[in-house]
């Protein structure tokens, strides 16, 4: 028998080295490293190797291939807009706003739409926003041990030693 692929949905389903066709009675079995081909027993896939070896690591590697070059791309919670649900774009900093009262990331599209019915409060968890009190929420949160909040406040604290002292001195001041 010759090594040939086997389709999905072929109904004509057939053990690669008898020939056996597939039933009730006779369960094929996919070749776990390439699933290219199928066999009825271990017996058969052990006669059938020698034949199938070179095309099974072949395919074997582009499987492994496509599940490397499939990985990463997608997307973080974070990188959704949680009013609209959409995809904020990239860079996000130009397309979003972040909300200190909920740390939320709002696309500029709802926060406009906010704005626009007259809702100058927070359009995720509708807080009233004073300019005077955002520290004061960030802290509020640091202090229930929320690690959006301390990961903000920490990323805030170091860019703005850099701004003030330059990075030099602020990870001298650090160390």
């Amino acid at each position: 028998m010759s090594c040939v692929p086997v389709g999905e949905d072929d109904d004509a389903e057939a053990c690669a080295n008898c020939g056996k066709q597939g039933s009730d009675t006779v369960k094929l079995k996919s070749c776990t490293a390439c699933r290219l081909v199928k066999y009825c027993g271990v017996d058969c896939q052990r006669a059938h190797r020698k034949q199938h070896k070179k095309t099974c690591k072949q395919r074997a590697a582009e499987l492994k291939d496509e599940q490397l070059y499939s990985q990463g791309h997608e997307r973080q919670e974070g990188d959704f807009c949680p009013i609209c649900t959409l995809p904020i774009q990239i860079p996000e900093s130009d397309h979003s706003v972040f909300m200190v009262c909920c740390m939320k990331k709002v696309c500029n599209g709802c926060d406009f739409a906010a704005h626009k019915r007259g809702m100058d409060d927070c359009p995720f968890c509708r807080k009233p926003i004073s300019r005077d009190d955002l520290l004061a929420m960030v802290q509020a949160r640091v202090t229930k041990k929320d690690p959006e909040a301390i990961d903000f406040l920490g990323q805030n604290t170091l860019w703005r030693a850099w701004s003030a002292k330059g990075p030099e001195k602020s990870c001298q001041a650090v160390h």
